[in-house]
């Protein structure tokens, strides 16, 4: 799943940010690095001063503060929600206008969607799918930011290694997906919404899809991920 390269049917737009957000890392070993991730779901209010610092940390950080704070959140969040530097928490803060379509996926690994859509599939069985209300002033309608946890892996064949693992960090190392890649069969979860581990690849599962279909369209392009 991916934004639509256009011409965009909707107007709606917005910049925002969540609330909480781990640093990035300065380690003397491999360089300064971020991943990508976001857990609209955790709630780091009751956190106190950790709170407040990772609304106002400059980035980055040293490994020694990194591990400090990631030590803090690991405790509230769930085993299959990845603490790494660079995470963000909390809901969407900031500003939207124009008029949005059912569902919005831009940048490509933030998925909202129009308070119609989350009413309908709430009324279907869906598996392992969350989502927050964003806080958005001006949207002209409440919106939706769905979860989408790193529980699904590439299949080995479609992973190019573009940086080694650091042993001193623990970073594991870029790579980057073949064109036709696909994902590994035995890490395909049930979850109707899901990242692919070590990217910002959004997959959603066909009901997922057929459910925003008939909502009409969507700034949003769909391919059929193959497993092996």
């Amino acid at each position: 799943m991916r934004a639509a390269q256009g011409p965009w049917r909707w107007s709606g737009r917005y910049d925002a940010e969540h609330r909480w957000v781990l640093p990035g890392v300065d380690c003397p070993r491999c360089g300064t690095w971020a991943g990508a991730g976001a857990y609209p779901t955790v709630d780091l209010s009751g956190t106190g001063a950790l709170a407040k610092e990772l609304e106002e940390t400059l980035w980055p950080t040293t490994v020694a503060e990194y591990r400090r704070m990631a030590a803090a959140i690991t405790p509230l969040v769930a085993v299959d929600q990845e603490v790494t530097p660079g995470c963000a928490f909390g809901p969407l803060r900031g500003t939207a206008s124009g008029d949005f379509g059912p569902l919005t996926a831009w940048p490509g690994w933030q998925l909202l969607v129009r308070e119609d859509a989350w009413a309908a599939f709430r009324e279907l069985p869906l598996q392992g799918v969350d989502a927050v209300p964003a806080q958005l002033q001006g949207s002209g309608g409440q919106l939706y930011e769905v979860e989408a946890r790193p529980i699904g892996r590439a299949h080995h064949a479609s992973v190019t290694p573009d940086s080694p693992s650091c042993d001193y960090c623990g970073h594991q190392g870029g790579f980057s997906l073949a064109t036709d890649w696909a994902l590994d069969a035995a890490t395909v979860p049930s979850s109707d919404v899901f990242r692919v581990w070590g990217t910002g690849v959004m997959v959603i599962s066909e009901r997922f899809a057929d459910t925003v279909d008939k909502l009409g369209p969507s700034d949003v392009e769909f391919s059929e991920v193959p497993q092996r």
